[in-house]
């Protein structure tokens, strides 16, 4: 009887034990979604459009939680985000629907066009909604003003026939571009155009790799 007892014991304890393993991991990774999705996230820079600031293969720490966006700081956007949108519009109306919800959304980032995934592009916050961008004399001027960019690399020029410029940012809108600026696709171009606060992933932080290079990023 005495055996039994023991052996029950065990089998219980292990059974706990096991639970309280599979609970810790779950828990565990419940929180690093959570702060990956909220909080703050990790990106490697890929390209050269933000040189020399930064460089390609940069790995950087971005910000999320509570970011209000604010001239000059450098932010990690989603190049896709309205063109995907334009789609999930065309779905819902296709449907009858006024819009797709959330879980529809996620379902359908499996298996739609290769193009409209997300595609994360480092830039550059130039102008924000309200003011007004112009391009002149290789110079880039916000309100009539002439920026001071000592970040800056090569020649800033309009890069696309049909932007016009000067442009009002638009509300909810940022006007961006790249450090590098004979090699960046940007607000300067109607592939990207101005950018939704919505496709902005967050702001970048640290920079973190290489090693010899680890700082704040301005």
């Amino acid at each position: 009887m005495g055996n039994e007892q023991e052996t029950a014991k065990k089998k219980t304890s292990w059974k706990r034990e096991t639970f309280e393993w599979v609970y810790t991991i779950i828990i565990a990774v419940t929180a690093a979604l959570l702060i990956k999705t909220f909080v703050l996230d990790f990106v490697r820079v890929d390209g050269s459009s933000m040189i020399h600031t930064l460089e390609d293969n940069d790995k950087l720490i971005i910000t999320k939680l509570g970011y209000e966006p604010a001239q000059g700081d450098i932010i990690i956007l989603d190049s896709n985000y309205k063109d995907r949108e334009e789609y999930y519009d065309l779905l819902a109306a296709s449907e009858g629907e006024e819009e797709l919800d959330l879980f529809s959304k996620i379902k359908l980032r499996f298996t739609m066009p290769e193009e409209l995934k997300p595609k994360y592009y480092v830039k550059r916050i130039i102008a924000l909604p309200g003011q007004t961008v112009d391009i002149h004399d290789n110079k880039v001027y916000v309100d009539g003003q002439p920026l001071d960019e000592p970040y800056c690399t090569g020649i800033t020029t309009k890069r696309d026939s049909t932007v016009e410029f000067p442009q009002v940012v638009e509300e909810d809108c940022l006007f961006v571009m790249g450090d590098n600026r004979e090699n960046s696709q940007d607000s300067r171009s109607s592939q990207l155009g101005q950018v939704p606060y919505e496709a902005v992933m967050g702001k970048s932080q640290i920079r973190i790799m290489p090693f010899d290079k680890i700082g704040f990023t301005r």
